[in-house]
């Protein structure tokens, strides 16, 4: 049986208010270095940086836009990400990268601590406190949190209704105070990403309700108040949003974003659509480095009748299973859009360390040979990477015979890592040394049964880890691909004169950096007298036309490039 402890964090030795604000500074430590340091270099942030743009400078608060290779278009999401990303950009001078992505920084930092601060009120307090350590050192929670895409603060908002529905489920009901945080949750979720943000938690509410009879407490969890408030306040904007966007709001926002999305159409062209386990390895991956733990603790919960008919690990579960099957038969498929059942993982995952922590014996699988095995596999993924970097700075190029097994893409990234090794040598063995320390003490940890000290060196080799890819590796390589460098020497360069994108050539990161009132050429048209500024790919200048007054000419040409590595942007001066 379970002990639910409020003050369970004392078995640790630590009060609630050290362990709130170790939890808040590990967050941060994880979150803001790779907020702050990352230039935009792909397309999914830089594109809903224009919209923020757009609403500070046209005032378009209501239905968004942002600017496309015709101009402008409506804006693919509600506006609530872009709300806080505007505050956000007033607050801080304008917007940029950090102003951008302080949302979802925010919002994560808040979740984890939220995780812990309400689970502890059901769960023993052990239990949520390794839960929240869990969920903040994730791989996929700290790269979505850290970016400026609103999936993170989806997942955030739908969290918070989660798990005061779980502490309803298990005191029988919402306070109104509750309801009103719970819905007025979900209300923002639908206005961070459409009607999911309400019936996804819905649903994981109605199976629970049904999964353990308690169909009775509907009206305890005040529902009329939560529709009243979804219609009102969502259902308003949806209503203000169609009158300002006509059939164009519909088609995009009701049917391609959400109807297309998840049933599957030739039309949508997402790039997103993938088959029904795509999750399974994708899930596998995203919980890294908890994986392993997360299926043992599966297995348990799912094993245990007594745990199964509890509604405070059983709820888990079910947060679980609708999550996964929800996106699992949504034809478009993201490994982001699973961070709604990260919280449910996490806990669960706490609670098997806890579990694990106060038994009476070692499990029998804990001494077997795949635990080693496991365990082995993830020494050489640590020491190898170490002796990679060792045998890079000793001039050996360690990582020439991996490129034939490698991707074109990946291939193509080798000198920037090779670059990044050769740039910060000592960084990336102090970092890998830590993660080589933790993984020892894991060892020893498992060999004398010590599961606080084991869990500890699990959470500062994930810490240790996810510093290096997003604090070090990730800004470096984003520096490499940026047009932030490039577009600063572009509006010196045309010291005040216009500046356009040729046809065919759009770049959602180049649109953020361009110099202010950057357009769109339009062929066919006179410009009156030169000369013209032209933003044009590189592999697309040989092609422009010529004129009697003379050819194009190349002012500057970008290292950085478009998302996928292959182009470059080039400045052209046009007769």
């Amino acid at each position: 049986m379970l002990e639910t402890s409020h003050d369970g964090t004392h078995a640790l030795g630590a009060s609630t208010w050290t362990a709130a604000l170790a939890l808040l500074l590990l967050s941060a430590a994880l979150y803001l270095p790779p907020a702050v340091s990352t230039p935009f270099f792909t397309k999914g942030e830089p594109r809903e940086g224009l919209v923020v743009r757009r609403m500070i400078e046209e005032g378009d608060w209501i239905l968004p836009k942002r600017s496309s290779e015709n101009g402008w278009t409506i804006a693919s999401k509600p506006p609530f990400f872009h709300w806080l990303g505007a505050v956000a950009s007033e607050a801080l001078g304008g917007p940029s990268e950090l102003a951008i992505r302080l949302p979802s920084v925010l919002l994560g930092l808040a979740t984890v601590l939220s995780t812990w601060l309400v689970a502890r009120t059901f769960l023993p307090g052990v239990t949520a406190l390794f839960g929240s350590i869990v969920l903040a050192t994730t791989f996929e929670w700290v790269r979505a949190v850290s970016s400026a895409r609103v999936d993170g603060t989806l997942a955030a908002l739908m969290t918070t209704a989660l798990l005061l529905f779980h502490r309803g489920i298990v005191r029988g009901g919402l306070s109104r105070e509750e309801a009103i945080a719970a819905y007025g949750s979900l209300v923002c979720a639908t206005l961070t990403k459409g009607p999911v943000g309400f019936l996804l938690p819905g649903f994981v509410l109605g199976t629970a309700l049904l999964a353990y009879r308690k169909l009775a407490l509907v009206p305890r969890f005040r529902p009329l108040l939560g529709a009243v408030m979804i219609l009102v306040l969502a259902g308003g904007w949806y209503l203000t949003a169609w009158r300002l966007g006509g059939d164009a709001f519909v088609r995009k926002h009701l049917l391609k974003e959400n109807v297309f999305r998840f049933l599957g159409a030739s039309a949508l062209q997402s790039g997103h659509e993938h088959g029904f386990f795509y999750y399974l390895p994708t899930f596998a991956a995203g919980f890294l480095p908890w994986t392993p733990f997360f299926l043992a603790a599966l297995v348990a919960a799912v094993g245990n009748r007594s745990v199964r008919r509890d509604p405070r690990i059983g709820f888990l579960l079910i947060w679980l299973g609708v999550v996964f099957g929800f996106y699992s038969a949504a034809a478009a498929k993201r490994s982001v859009y699973l961070l709604a059942l990260y919280p449910a993982a996490a806990l669960l995952t706490g609670w098997w360390w806890e579990s694990l922590r106060t038994a009476a014996a070692t499990p029998r699988w804990l001494r077997s040979r795949m635990t080693r095995a496991i365990v082995g596999a993830t020494g050489a993924a640590v020491v190898l990477p170490l002796a990679i970097v060792v045998a890079e700075g000793l001039g050996l190029a360690p990582l020439t015979p991996l490129e034939p097994f490698l991707h074109p893409k990946d291939r193509a990234n080798l000198p920037i890592v090779r670059g990044i090794i050769d740039a910060h040598p000592i960084a990336i063995a102090l970092a890998l040394a830590v993660l080589l320390a933790a993984l020892c003490a894991a060892l020893l940890a498992l060999r004398r049964a010590h599961w606080t000290t084991l869990f500890g060196a699990a959470a500062t080799l994930a810490t240790a880890l996810w510093l290096l890819v997003f604090a070090l590796f990730q800004p470096e390589l984003a520096r490499q691909r940026t047009f932030g460098p490039f577009l600063a020497e572009v509006a010196a360069r045309v010291d005040g004169r216009p500046v356009s994108f040729y046809p065919g050539t759009f770049d959602f990161g180049a649109a953020f950096y361009a110099p202010p009132r950057t357009g769109h050429w339009k062929t066919g048209v006179k410009h009156g007298a030169g000369p013209h500024y032209v933003l044009v790919w590189d592999d697309a200048v040989a092609s422009l036309p010529r004129h009697t007054a003379g050819s194009p000419e190349v002012v500057a040409s970008s290292t950085g490039t478009e998302p996928k590595g292959r182009r470059h942007l080039a400045l052209v001066r046009l007769p």
